[in-house]
């Protein structure tokens, strides 16, 4: 910042000092009698603003608060049917995709990633992993029965749970060496199971899945 600073004046000129004052003072002067005649020429232009916008203004605002708040729609019933076959369409899948993989003992050609997603995914691939160490596949296929107990469709992404008890009386594992039937650490086959998926605008993908072993169905 600059500073400013007032140039000196001697004592010994009076009379320019005298000069200075005069100056100053009907500067000032002048500067106090336009002061008024500014202000209400201001006030006149700010009263004329005023009235010119003042109407339209709260109109519009009147208007604005008076327009109803957009509500979310419901899917049609026909939307829903709709999403709950394609959701089932896709868990048949993800279980299509899972004896194949467990029967061969192998996830080569076998493309999980068009019905799984996250720990889904990960889920058949520790599964197979799991088989190939301990040598053993699985033979014949589960009986199932799902049932959509929750569809969220209004709102992106659409989400939905599928409840089943899973019968795998006749999906068991064999040795892979030999065939013979291995040992199975319980006799009870029928468990339910809870399944979220989502949809990604164009298919449905299963996302989890969650055994209860200490149940049956």
């Amino acid at each position: 910042m600059k500073h400013y600073y007032p140039p000196k004046i001697h004592t010994r000129r009076a009379r320019w000092l005298s000069i200075v004052v005069t100056s100053d003072r009907s500067f000032g002067f002048t500067r106090l009698r336009r002061r008024p005649l500014l202000t209400a020429a201001a006030l006149a232009a700010a009263s004329l603003l005023v009235a010119g916008c003042g109407g339209p203004a709260s109109s519009s605002a009147s208007s604005d608060s008076a327009a109803p708040a957009p509500t979310a729609a419901s899917p049609s019933p026909n939307a829903t049917d709709t999403a709950k076959a394609q959701l089932l369409t896709a868990y048949q899948g993800f279980w299509n995709i899972q004896v194949q993989a467990y029967s061969s003992g192998s996830l080569n050609g076998i493309p999980i990633n068009k019905y799984a997603l996250g720990p889904a995914f990960y889920d058949i691939k520790q599964t197979v992993l799991y088989y190939q160490q301990n040598h053993e596949v699985m033979r014949g296929r589960p009986t199932l029965s799902p049932t959509v107990t929750a569809l969220q469709i209004t709102k992106e992404p659409f989400s939905a749970k599928i409840s089943d008890c899973v019968d795998t009386s006749n999906f068991l594992p064999v040795d892979s060496r030999t065939g013979k039937p291995a040992q199975l650490e319980s006799s009870v086959h029928r468990h339910p199971w809870t399944f979220t998926a989502t949809f990604d605008n164009v298919l449905w993908y299963i996302t989890n899945a969650d055994i209860d072993r200490t149940r049956t169905c």
